[in-house]
């Protein structure tokens, strides 16, 4: 008898990771995903149909940008308005000066029913803090 009690708990147990590993993977689905900057470089370069976009300032935006960057600023009174123009099944990858605008964005996204969002938890900062390359748009 001991013996199944020890078959069961195992079976739990490995039924519990699976669940654990299945919420995990759901937190991409919708919910904003922070990342360090080597993160989000890495994943942008692994996630097909990756769109990057720029929350800052349009003058912000002009100084440097990530290549590949789209902006849209996250002030701007019609930002809804502009994102609700976008696919929400494209994955998104948001960043700011530092990290604020961009969480900020991530919500309004995430709220509006898109489904995949990742943002830059130390924005364009910790981005050219780790020496990675950018350009002129």
């Amino acid at each position: 008898m001991k013996r199944n009690w020890n078959v069961a708990a195992v079976l739990l147990g490995l039924i519990m990771l699976s669940v654990t590993c299945t919420m995990a993977q759901t937190k991409e689905g919708g919910k904003p995903v922070d990342l360090t900057s080597k993160e989000f470089k890495d994943k942008i370069a692994s996630t097909p149909g990756a769109v990057i976009v720029d929350v800052r300032t349009p003058q912000e935006y002009s100084e440097g940008i990530i290549k590949g960057a789209v902006n849209i600023d996250y002030r701007d009174p019609s930002f809804a308005k502009k994102i609700s123009k976008l696919d929400k099944d494209k994955p998104y990858f948001l960043y700011c000066l530092a990290g604020t605008r961009s969480a900020g964005a991530a919500e309004q996204m995430q709220k509006a029913g898109f489904k995949t969002i990742y943002t830059l938890e130390e924005g364009y900062k910790g981005w050219t803090a780790e020496g990675l390359e950018t350009t002129k748009p």
